[in-house]
């Protein structure tokens, strides 16, 4: 019967390791380097932390063991909600509305075509000018 004690002791190892490990938010950009890889965790990722040394953190994360820089956490675990600041109420200041700005004159052509289609409009508006409306005449215009 040693062998069920001996599982039943590893699995209570196993429990107890999983059990002491507390999550921890990184508010810094970190590398966790493992054996064989390195993972990049950004700002805000929540990792299980499992060890702490005075430079390193030994921490998981996605099945991925390895350590990290202890500044990458700001000391507190994510389970503790930090305080919030209330935002202060701010006076609310009558705005004055903006004059409307007027819109900037159309800009010269710079390609061969532009100044094609601008000559082709003044033609057309010289032309318009130059006809003569009778009814024009006759209402006095």
């Amino acid at each position: 019967m040693p062998r069920p004690t001996l599982a039943l002791v590893l699995f209570l190892a196993v429990a107890a390791l999983a059990a002491r490990a507390e999550t921890v938010t990184l508010t810094k950009s970190a590398m966790l380097k493992a054996e064989r890889s390195i993972v990049s965790l950004k700002a805000g990722t929540v990792v299980e932390l499992l060890a702490r040394d005075d430079q390193n953190l030994t921490v998981r994360f996605n099945e991925v063991t390895g350590k990290i820089p202890v500044a990458s956490i700001g000391g507190a675990p994510a389970d503790a909600k930090p305080e919030t600041k209330k935002p202060e109420a701010k006076k609310t200041e009558a705005k004055k509305p903006e004059a409307a700005n007027p819109a900037p004159p159309p800009r010269k052509a710079e390609s061969t075509y532009g100044k094609a289609v601008e000559k082709a409009r003044q033609n057309a508006d010289k032309h318009e000018k130059s006809l003569v409306k009778p009814t024009d005449e006759i209402l006095g215009k």
